[in-house]
C-alpha cells in the first residue's frame, strides 16, 4: 500500500529552543494515526510543518509522493481552534473556503449540502456562525477540512475544547471518516485514541520515542507484575515470596497482592506457584496486570 505521508529527518528550532528533532514516520492510505505527547512535545509544530504553515529547518515531507508545497490541495486541516467569520452562515463560509481551495461553483453547489449533512449540520438552516456552540463550530471545521475530499486529513486537538457530549459526537464523526481519507491527529485524550486508532506515534521533547500499533506497544511495554487475589495475609505467603530472587517487590493494593518480577516471566510464574503450594494460601486468581495505552504513555514521556 502506498504512503500518503512520508516524513524524514524533520527538525525545527525556535531561537535556542529545539522544538522538533530528526522526526520521521509514514502514513499509509487509509490509516488513522494519533500523535501523542505532553504539552510542548512538538505535536502542533509537526502538524503545522506538514500543512506548510511553518517551514522546517531540515528534513523532508512528501504527500502522495510529492512535496507538501506542491500538494496543498490534497490536505485537509482542522486547527485546534477553527476561526470563522461570525456573520456568515455555514453554507456561506464553506462557499468562501471552497473557492480558496480552487473548487468551482458547480462542484460547491453539490458538495456543500452533502458535507454539511455528513457532519450533522442542517444545510437549510440560516443560523449565523457567531451563535454556534463549540460542537457545531468543530463540525463546521471538519466540514471545511474535508470539503475538497483530501487524501490526508490533519487535525490538531480536535476535541480539546468540547464538553463530554460534544467530544463524543466529534469522535464518532472522526471515526466515520476513516473509510474516506487518511487521518493524522493530535490529542491528550487517550481513551479516544484507543477507540478509533490502531497506531500511535509518541513524542517526547521533540523526538519520537514510539511508533507502533497500540496493541504492540501495550504488550511490549507492560509492567512486569502479577496480581494475586485470595486470603492475603492469612498465611506466610508474603514472607516466603519475598525470599524468591525472581520477585523484586511485593505490594498490597486494591485488595490484592502485586508481585513485581525481574527477568523471565516464566521463572516468576513458577516461583509464585511454588510458594503458593508451600504456604497453603487460599487464592482465587492470579493474572498479569492489564495495561492501558495511558499506562505506557505516562512511563514513556516521564523517562
Amino acid at each position: 500500500m502506498a504512503n500518503i505521508l512520508e516524513i524524514k529527518g524533520l527538525s525545527k528550532r525556535f531561537d535556542a529552543y529545539q522544538a522538533v528533532q530528526d522526526v520521521g514516520f509514514q502514513l499509509k492510505a487509509g490509516e488513522c494515526v494519533a500523535l501523542l505527547g505532553p504539552n510542548g512535545a512538538g505535536k502542533t509544530t509537526i502538524l503545522k510543518m506538514i500543512v506548510d504553515m511553518i517551514n522546517p529547518d531540515g528534513g523532508s515531507i512528501q504527500i502522495c509522493g510529492g512535496k507538501n508545497t506542491d500538494m496543498k490541495q490534497k490536505i485537509g486541516y482542522l486547527p485546534q481552534y477553527p476561526n470563522f467569520y461570525g456573520w456568515m452562515g455555514a453554507t456561506e463560509a464553506l462557499h468562501f473556503m471552497g473557492k480558496l481551495s480552487g473548487m468551482d461553483k458547480a462542484s460547491l453547489a453539490t458538495r456543500i449540502p452533502e458535507v454539511l449533512a455528513q457532519v450533522g449540520l442542517d444545510p437549510t438552516v440560516k443560523q449565523k456562525i457567531a451563535t454556534f456552540s463549540g460542537g457545531m463550530r468543530q463540525r463546521l471545521g471538519i466540514a471545511q477540512a474535508i470539503l475538497h475530499r483530501p487524501a490526508l486529513l490533519i487535525m490538531d486537538e480536535p476535541v480539546s475544547a468540547l464538553d463530554p457530549i460534544g467530544r463524543r459526537e466529534i469522535i464518532q464523526l472522526i471515526d466515520s471518516l476513516k473509510g474516506e481519507t487518511t487521518l493524522l491527529f493530535s490529542t491528550h485524550i487517550l481513551a479516544d485514541v484507543e477507540e478509533i486508532c490502531e497506531r500511535v506515534c509518541i513524542i517526547r521533547e521533540g523526538e519520537i520515542v514510539a511508533d507502533d500499533k497500540i496493541v504492540n506497544l501495550v504488550q511490549a511495554n507492560a509492567a512486569p507484575v502479577f496480581v494475586l487475589r485470595g486470603e492475603v495475609g492469612v498465611s506466610g505467603f508474603e514472607a516466603l515470596i519475598g525470599q524468591e530472587q525472581a520477585i523484586s517487590k511485593v505490594e498490597r493494593k486494591n485488595g490484592a497482592l502485586y508481585l513485581y518480577y525481574q527477568g523471565n516471566v516464566d521463572a516468576a510464574r513458577e516461583a509464585i506457584l511454588r510458594v503458593l503450594a508451600a504456604s497453603g494460601m487460599v487464592w482465587t486468581g492470579i493474572s498479569q496486570a492489564e495495561e492501558t495505552l495511558e499506562d505506557v504513555f505516562l512511563r514513556m514521556v516521564s523517562q
